[in-house]
């Protein structure tokens, strides 16, 4: 196959749109008990595996590619396209910050930018950056592993990470959280936390034979329902939204995660992707991007002038879809002038030309 893996730009596409979803049902999963909040908690339970599924599709890419194990790539190709877009969207944001609420509030975002994203969702490269850092050896090692050696590496993070942290999590307070609280200096940090999902899509990548359809689709429900009833019960217990249900570092929304990939694979592997699905997939990045401005905005906009609520579902809908398209064609629009595509995107002019701008959009489909 020699096109782009229609697999992978679905999983990708379908996580762009739970990681909107995410943020924007924020406030909605606030307010306890009416059928929004229930529709909002089964949609974001389903969304929750977004953010991993970005890691593991960047594993799975990544460590295929032998030119992944090269420094010069590293600095030259990969890096510049995490860190441009996120210092441009940051510079983007302080200098709004600055002109609304004065230099002040501008300055309280710019002395802690090394540990603190001027957005929340921005943590996302934060934890990208270290992985990219780290990717050239991360590659040779994954190229010497055994299958065995790989097998092994995942059960260590499932058991000594993700599970260790999701007993630590949900155990009441007392005897059973200290007997299940492992000391710092015991702590896998190596494989730890979304290096691990990095890894585990690599993993899942190279997988000779799938597990049944049956069995996937069996295990995605079954996560999404632990999610799902969890977050209900955990919620109508404390009194208030609990996410605890719903952390990308628990055995649930790493399952759910894991079950979907393949099942990706399994239905869609070896089939390449149309153009629509290319389009769509080359915006995903810039609307991860610029997604909490137009959250911002739509806010801001949606309760002065349309409705002085969303609380109801065909509403919540209706808002959702506005920041989503708003989100694609903003992201479209950069993309196609060709100063501001790099900047805000970190793909290459030339590239988004070719399958995700305004002038790829136009381009005459070539004869097969």
């Amino acid at each position: 196959m020699t096109g782009r893996r229609l697999d992978y730009d679905l999983l990708r596409v379908l996580s762009m749109i739970g990681v909107v979803y995410l943020h924007t049902a924020a406030a909605a999963l606030r307010r306890l008990g009416n059928p929004l909040w229930h529709f909002s908690n089964l949609a974001s339970s389903l969304a929750t595996a977004a953010v991993p599924l970005f890691f593991m599709l960047s594993g799975a890419l990544l460590l295929s590619q032998p030119q992944t194990a090269r420094l010069d790539i590293l600095f030259r190709r990969r890096l510049p396209k995490i860190l441009v877009p996120l210092l441009a969207w940051s510079a983007a944001v302080i200098a709004v910050t600055g002109a609304l609420a004065g230099p002040q509030a501008a300055l309280g975002k710019i002395i802690p930018l090394l540990n603190t994203p001027v957005l929340v969702p921005y943590w996302f490269l934060y934890a990208l950056v270290p992985v990219y850092l780290i990717s050239p050896f991360l590659k040779k090692m994954a190229d010497g592993l055994t299958s065995a050696q790989w097998n092994y590496l995942v059960v260590l993070w499932f058991v000594a990470c993700i599970g260790m942290g999701t007993l630590r999590d949900m155990a009441p307070a007392g005897t059973l959280k200290t007997i299940v609280t492992v000391h710092w200096t015991l702590n896998l940090n190596f494989i730890g936390g979304y290096l691990g999902y990095f890894l585990l899509g690599a993993r899942l990548a190279r997988l000779e034979k799938l597990p049944r359809r049956g069995v996937l689709w069996a295990a995605a429900l079954t996560c999404f329902a632990v999610i799902a009833v969890g977050t209900w019960y955990a919620s109508a217990t404390a009194g208030s939204y609990s996410e605890v249900f719903k952390s990308y570092l628990h055995l649930f929304c790493a399952g759910l995660a894991c079950a979907l990939f393949l099942l990706a694979r399994s239905y869609w592997e070896g089939r390449e992707s149309g153009r629509a699905v290319t389009l769509l997939s080359g915006l995903s990045f810039g609307v991860y991007l610029v997604h909490p401005l137009a959250i911002e905005f739509w806010q801001r906009l949606w309760l002065t002038r349309i409705t002085p609520a969303v609380d109801t579902i065909p509403l919540h809908l209706a808002y959702y879809l506005a920041i989503l398209v708003s989100c694609l064609l903003g992201t479209l629009l950069l993309m196609s002038i060709k100063p501001l595509c790099w900047i805000f995107t970190g793909q290459s002019f030339a590239s988004a030309c070719r399958e995700c701008n305004l002038f790829a959009l136009l381009r005459r489909k070539e004869p097969s």
